[in-house]
């Protein structure tokens, strides 16, 4: 990101005062009705995620139906341009295969336990994850004849999307610890996480399928392994409003889509500070000794 401050990052500061204004503690009159108190939450990120995207995508909430099953209900599921206008007298019906991604609110995440946000979040994503689909997508990798693109990109990305949780290695522990009970597995992880307050967490299974995991040497990669957390911290919460920006329009869409997002040139100029940290899901123990035994021998010569 390299220039200075442009109009979409001037919109993501005015945007950021509605999201800002629903973050505060609710009124004590009102504590009680929690519904309306979280619709107006899901509400202001469906609009601020909706006004960065062509006219021709929609922001919806429900349940997902796929051909074999249906996800749970869902906060905002974003439709790409080939979904049909598929409604009842009763319902808005939204199919999997016209879904851009999905969105899951919680605006607090800081609760790592069995009743905690996250893992309802979780769960959430998971329902969403296990949908099985058929997309267009151009796999350059066939070809070039390389390793074809994993069948995970054709699940559906998803995201959390809060604004206050714990320390950020406690809260990715705690996502590992869920794997490893076999609550989820490990493709049914959020592609995204964002914490208003400590910036982002995004989720692989496949490290080496992606541009950082090939920016990678390959001793690197060995020592992660596929399944990795990359946590993206910032300082301002405008910058981790634009990396999510960024990250979300970066995601495989369902169709072949007629061109790219004009907002993604604006956003990749743009002068931010954060910081990256690889936190790995499994560490491979025998090279991070090889590692470590190679720093002892350079260090004696």
């Amino acid at each position: 990101m390299k220039s200075q401050m442009n109009a979409v990052f001037g919109s993501i500061l005015e945007n950021l005062r509605a999201i800002e204004i629903v973050e505060v503690p609710t009124v004590d009159a009102f504590k009680n009705d929690r519904t309306n108190t979280g619709d107006s939450k899901e509400l202001t990120v469906s609009q601020f995620v909706e006004r960065y995207l062509p006219a021709d995508f929609k922001v919806k909430k429900g349940i997902i139906y796929s051909q074999q099953g249906n996800s749970n209900n869902i906060d905002c599921v974003v439709l790409a341009p080939n979904h049909p206008a598929l409604a009842t007298p009763i319902r808005e019906v939204i199919l999997a295969e016209g879904v851009y991604s999905a969105i899951e609110v919680k605006p607090d995440i800081s609760v790592l336990t069995e009743k905690g946000e996250l893992l309802r979040g979780l769960n959430q994503i998971k329902s969403i994850k296990s949908l099985s689909r058929q997309i267009e997508q151009v796999d350059l990798n066939k070809l070039l004849n390389t390793t074809p693109k994993p069948n995970y990109y054709s699940k559906i990305p998803c995201v959390i999307f809060s604004h206050k949780s714990t320390e950020i290695l406690k809260t990715i522990n705690f996502i590992i610890s869920k794997i490893k009970d076999g609550t989820l597995n490990s493709e049914e992880i959020p592609d995204l996480i964002v914490t208003l307050d400590k910036g982002l967490i995004m989720y692989t299974p496949h490290l080496s399928s992606t541009g950082i995991g090939q920016a990678l040497t390959k001793e690197q990669r060995e020592l992660y392994g596929e399944r990795v957390f990359l946590h993206f911290e910032t300082i301002e919460k405008e910058t981790t409003l634009a990396l999510f920006l960024l990250m979300f329009l970066s995601f495989t869409p369902p169709t072949l889509l007629i061109s790219k997002f004009i907002i993604k040139d604006y956003l990749a100029q743009l002068q931010v500070k954060y910081s990256t940290k690889i936190y790995a899901v499994e560490l491979n123990a025998e090279k991070v000794l090889e590692i470590e035994m190679k720093k002892i021998e350079d260090e004696k010569q």
